[in-house]
């Protein structure tokens, strides 16, 4: 793998319960009590770190 980017190497390699325990963490810290709670919202982080993560023009997995 060959990433410039170390949180995008870091979140390739993280496992799905990883990725869900670290977005429980950004909701509960950064969101409102309302949106922390809302499995949607984390769902959008998770799938959000899978785009970040994805391979950048010329970058290989």
């Amino acid at each position: 793998m060959a990433y410039s980017n170390k949180i995008a190497e870091i979140l390739a390699n993280a496992s799905e319960t990883d990725k869900v325990e670290f977005a429980h963490f950004l909701a509960n810290n950064l969101d409102s009590a309302e949106q922390s709670r809302d499995g949607a919202r984390v769902r959008a982080y998770v799938a959000a770190f899978d785009r970040f993560a994805a391979p950048k023009q010329g970058e290989e997995f």
